[in-house]
C-alpha cells in the first residue's frame, strides 16, 4: 500500500496476530456493552415492579409463581419459626465480610413457608462464636421485597449445612431442593427481604437485581481503547518511508 512517500510493510505473521487480537478486543468490548444492557433491562423491570401496588401474599392464588412476584413489595401475615434460624455465610456488604440472618415464616391459613431475610451482620471475631438471634414471637404482619435466593460470595468447599446449636444452622448457599428436604416445609421458591427490619442490630443489604452496569461500560471502554492502541501500534510499525 503506497501513500505519497510511505508504504506499508506487509508481513503475514504480525498481520494475522494483529487481526486476531484486534477482533478479540472489539468482541470483548461489545460483550461488555451487551452485559450492561441486560443489567439495565433487569433493573428497569425491578424499578417498574417496585412502583406497583403492594400485594398481600395471604390473598394470592398464585403464591408459588416466582417470576410473577419477583421484586414486588408484599405484606404477609403469619409467624416466624424461630427453631430453625439460618446463617447464610460469606455475604459481602460494603466491602465487609458478614452473614445474613434468615428465619422461616409460616404464612397464616396456608401450607406455605417463606424464608425471611432479617438483615446482614458483619462477621464476629471468631467463627466459633454463635450470633445471638432474637426470637420474634406471635402472629404478626410483615412487609418486604420478594427476591431470588442470594448466592454466597465464597465457596469454601465444605458441607453446606453446619449445625451450630438446636435452633441455628450455618449454610454456605441456599439451594431450594436441599432446603425443602432440610426444613421439611412446603417452601416457596423465593425469599423476602424485610422492609422495615425487625432487628435493630442488622442492616438491610437488599439491592438491585443486577447492580454495577456502569462497570461494564467502563470495561467496554477499556477493551475498545486496547483495540485502538493496538491499531495505532500496528500502523506505526508497518508504515515505512520509501
Amino acid at each position: 500500500m503506497y501513500l505519497k512517500n510511505y508504504h506499508f510493510n506487509f508481513k503475514v505473521v504480525p498481520t494475522l496476530a494483529f487481526i486476531i487480537a484486534f477482533s478479540c478486543f472489539i468482541r470483548l468490548g461489545f460483550w461488555q456493552l451487551d452485559r450492561a444492557d441486560k443489567k439495565n433491562i433487569l433493573n428497569d423491570n425491578y424499578t417498574s415492579r417496585q412502583q406497583d401496588k403492594l400485594i398481600s401474599l395471604n390473598k394470592l392464588d398464585n403464591i408459588n409463581h416466582k417470576e410473577a412476584l419477583l421484586w414486588r413489595k408484599v405484606e404477609l401475615n403469619g409467624s416466624f419459626l424461630n427453631e430453625q434460624n439460618i446463617i447464610l455465610d460469606n455475604q459481602i456488604f460494603n466491602q465487609t465480610a458478614g452473614f445474613n440472618i434468615i428465619t422461616p415464616f409460616k404464612i397464616s391459613n396456608s401450607n406455605y413457608v417463606v424464608l425471611i431475610n432479617r438483615g446482614w451482620h458483619s462477621n464476629l471475631e471468631s467463627r466459633e462464636l454463635i450470633p445471638n438471634i432474637s426470637s420474634i414471637s406471635g402472629n404478626l404482619e410483615v412487609t418486604g421485597h420478594i427476591s431470588k435466593f442470594p448466592v454466597s460470595g465464597i465457596n469454601l468447599g465444605q458441607d453446606n449445612i453446619e449445625t451450630l446449636n438446636a435452633s441455628i444452622f450455618r449454610l454456605q448457599r441456599l439451594d431450594s431442593e436441599e432446603l425443602s428436604y432440610f426444613l421439611t416445609f412446603n417452601l416457596l421458591p423465593y425469599m423476602i427481604y424485610l422492609d422495615p427490619l425487625q432487628d435493630r442490630e442488622y442492616l438491610s443489604n437488599f439491592k438491585l437485581p443486577a447492580p454495577d452496569s456502569e462497570k461494564n461500560y467502563g470495561y467496554a471502554f477499556q477493551w475498545f481503547a486496547f483495540a485502538f492502541t493496538l491499531l495505532i501500534i500496528f500502523l506505526r510499525l508497518g508504515i515505512q518511508r520509501k
